[in-house]
């Protein structure tokens, strides 16, 4: 059944009762279900088809391929958005990650609406890594059939804003394909350019492509259903706050348990969870102090009416200071020194990193209206956490490893926005609201039969808590090996008792561990790899799938470290071994998770 539901999805369409964009819908539906899950989803769906159903009429004109490479799920979010509304109106549409149209068939398309997230700095999100590779190869096609569109996401805050997008928009046009409309760079609030967006690409599609009669009835029970994602999350409650590390710890690392419905609320290994939380009261107190406005104001976001206070405390972003506010708030004060700073972006970047609103209110006073503030500041954005259960082992719960960010600068203490939110202020029972950010570049294996290397320092070791639990409740025969880094063995050693019952049990094979600052034997991951490399190549050559997770220094040395490796027990040159790296990510074997 899967199988074949890929082959529907990446091959040429043939209609079919499901139109392009619901087959690819439901493919994405059932990634990661083992046969029992798959088995119950089959009699699910089995009762909904007792119900009437809609009918639609069969749609005309040229396929439309909307693309998405997402990194969080806001891509995504905007793609399905337009595939909808496309197909609303008629337009033959195909909703599909990057990663599901194979590169060569691009050659085939005749409309693409790419919608692009940009990662880190520059890089495009995982599921676009090949696709970017190969559009800017040797072998890259000529596409003067194409026509396209690109929709790009990113931050403004870093250096390359949203540059992926641009790349694919650059290279497209370069290899012949012809441009339909101007490629949008959409920032933080990347809603509000999507809405505008959406209609003015379809527009010119229907111009291009127009489609028969499309007669709109009503929809079925599965399409009225609403899954719960970032504009309609699912309020949840909190079961447990528990410190992993020791009181003496320089992080404070927490355990977090949460409720969930599991008829509401599914997720796999490797997904992360979306939380959207509260800001501080006693900051927004602080700030409304320092401007001196009064927190009973009425204010208007998004054409509701609230008051001031409470458009601070839960609507708009208060401990990331956005170089966008920093450069608005520059003309606000009339601050010449601000104003130089504002002038030059990475003094502007670097100004903004260790500081937040409040800083800069303080720094550089202004008494701006209540309206002006609001409409200043940026929207608060959720924070992402990996998922550290599965949902085979705790059916109602999900857990995260929530590192509580504190820290000293400009003469003050800092607290993180949602690791305070979810490590000091939630109470127990408290409620919270949540949605699963899937990710789909960082799976388990389908066969269970597969080796694993899990490679994570500090909270990156999250998602291999979940692995572990959904192997041994698959009962999978593939070995599984630890590789995990932080600073102390006997204070920051997460879940030490866990891997230890996991290690009797026979489910995890083999544990590395590196402490990096422990006296004498102090060492990262990377080091780790270089002395295990005899055995780390034997599980390579024997089909072993790698996963990092953790920050982008972290990765980087531990890709370099596989290249050494690879150069010494492989007895490759060095070019060789970086493309012996370069192809166990192409081939789905390495796959990272970092931050």
């Amino acid at each position: 059944m899967h199988s074949t539901l890929a082959q529907e999805t990446t091959g040429e369409y043939r209609p079919g009762p499901l139109s392009a964009m619901q087959l690819s819908r439901l493919e994405h539906a059932i990634q990661g279900l083992n046969e029992q899950q798959l088995n119950w989803a089959s009699g699910y769906l089995l009762g909904i088809g007792s119900r009437p159903l809609a009918i639609e009429q069969p749609q005309t004109g040229d396929l439309v391929t909307v693309l998405y490479a997402s990194q969080t799920g806001n891509a995504r979010a905007v793609a399905e958005a337009l595939a909808e509304a496309s197909e609303s109106r008629g337009i033959n549409t195909r909703l599909l990650s990057v990663n599901e149209l194979k590169p060569r068939e691009l050659v085939k398309e005749k409309l693409l609406l790419l919608v692009v997230s940009t990662h880190g700095e520059g890089e495009p999100p995982e599921s676009a890594v090949e696709l970017h590779r190969f559009l800017h190869g040797k072998q890259a096609p000529q596409l003067q059939g194409l026509r396209y569109a690109v929709f790009g996401l990113g931050d403004s805050s870093y250096e390359h804003f949203c540059k992926t997008a641009r790349d694919f928009d650059q290279r497209l046009e370069e290899l012949g394909a012809s441009r339909i409309l101007a490629r949008v760079d959409a920032d933080l609030d990347f809603r509000t350019d999507s809405k505008n967006w959406v209609p003015d690409i379809l527009g010119r599609i229907g111009e291009l492509a127009p489609s028969g009669p499309h007669k709109v009835v009503a929809l079925s029970h599965a399409r009225h259903s609403r899954r719960h994602d970032r504009s309609n999350p699912y309020r949840s409650t909190l079961l447990e706050n528990r410190r992993l590390t020791t009181s003496d710890a320089l992080a404070d690392v927490r355990h977090i348990a949460l409720e969930i419905d599991p008829a509401a609320i599914s997720y796999a290994p490797g997904d992360a969870l979306g939380i959207r939380f509260h800001n501080d009261p006693a900051l927004v107190e602080e700030l409304l102090r320092t401007i001196g406005l009064e927190g009973k104001s009425q204010v208007s976001l998004e054409g509701k009416g609230l008051t001031l206070a409470e458009a601070l405390g839960s609507r708009l972003e208060l401990t990331q200071l956005h170089p966008s506010v920093a450069a608005r708030w520059a003309e606000i004060s009339n601050a010449e020194s601000l104003r130089q700073i504002a002038g030059d972006r990475k003094a502007l970047r670097n100004y903004c990193a260790t500081r937040q609103f409040v800083d800069l209110a303080t720094e550089y006073p202004a008494l701006p209206d209540a309206d002006t503030l609001v409409q200043l500041l940026q929207p608060l954005q959720p924070r992402l956490y990996s998922i550290a259960s599965s949902q085979a082992e705790y059916e109602d719960e999900v857990h995260l490893t929530v590192s509580v960010v504190r820290y000293q600068a400009n003469g003050r203490s800092y607290l993180g926005g949602a690791s305070g939110f979810l490590g000091e202020r939630l109470e127990d029972g408290g409620p919270l609201d949540i949605y699963v950010s899937e990710n789909h570049n960082f799976r388990l294996p389908a066969d269970g039969d597969t080796p694993i290397i899990m490679i994570g320092a500090g909270t990156g070791i999250a998602p291999y808590r979940a692995f572990l639990q959904q192997r041994a409740a698959q009962g999978d025969g593939g070995e599984n090996w630890l590789i995990f880094g932080n600073r102390h063995f006997h204070r920051d050693f997460l879940y030490q008792t866990e891997w230890l019952a996991q290690r009797r049990a026979g489910v995890l094979k083999r544990a590395t561990l590196a402490f990096s600052r422990d006296a004498k034997v102090g060492a990262y991951v990377q080091d780790r790899l270089l002395e295990q490399g005899k055995e780390l190549y034997r599980w390579l050559q024997e089909g072993a799938r790698i996963y990092v997770c953790g920050g982008r220094a972290m990765e980087a040395g531990v890709r370099d470290a596989l290249a050494t490796v690879a150069q010494a027990e492989g007895a490759l040159n060095p070019e060789a071994s970086a493309e012996y790296v370069e192809n166990l990510r192409a081939e789905g074997r390495y796959l990272r998770d970092v931050y």
